[in-house]
């Protein structure tokens, strides 16, 4: 049975199709489908580590009545939470998955609401950035003067360049979304 689907080049807005691919062979320029698939394969990292946490605390609410606590549980449980915390941000972004309050922004004018979203996107892209520097030089702070847990000896650094590199990833989200939003027109906003 054959369906009836606008063809692509009806669904153009700009220079790029409502799927974010280019009939001018641009995409290759386009961040957004990178994006994408980082999104995806550091929630997959990020899924992986919640299983494991939760495997772990399970086991450890178990073995604990019988007198064989996991060692080091509560290390592990606050490191494996920075890593899903982290590397999940992308995606949640990506997905809409946050909170946005827009009491005053509904009763704006369509091109100032697009204007101070865009204003907006851009400081939370530069504040986010910068929170990944910082995160950085702190992994490289705690590699260069040997940081690790308590019980176990996990070193930190790891961990830490990993939410470093989740919260570099969000403000990338930010960035591309910004770009696709300047390059493209708004399709279906009413006001």
């Amino acid at each position: 049975m054959k369906r009836n689907l606008p063809r692509p080049d009806s669904q153009l807005k700009g220079p790029f199709r409502i799927d974010g691919t280019s009939p001018r062979g641009l995409s290759c320029l386009y961040p957004f489908f990178f994006m994408k698939k980082i999104n995806e394969f550091f929630l997959s990292i990020a899924c992986l580590a919640l299983v494991t946490s939760m495997i772990m605390a399970v086991a450890n609410m178990i073995l604990r009545p019988f007198g064989h606590p996991i060692t080091g549980s509560f290390e592990l449980m606050g490191l494996g939470s920075a890593i899903v915390t982290a590397l999940g941000l992308g995606y949640s972004y990506e997905k809409k998955a946050h909170i946005a309050v827009d009491i005053l922004f509904k009763h704006l004018h369509k091109s100032l609401r697009k204007i101070l979203s865009l204003a907006g996107r851009v400081v939370c892209s530069l504040f986010f950035l910068a929170i990944s520097w910082k995160m950085l030089l702190l992994a490289i702070n705690f590699m260069e003067n040997g940081e690790l847990s308590e019980t176990l000896c996990i070193p930190f650094y790891p961990v830490t360049m990993l939410v470093a590199l989740g919260v570099l990833i969000l403000a990338m989200n930010l960035l591309s979304n910004d770009l696709r939003d300047t390059f493209t027109q708004d399709q279906g906003d009413k006001k």
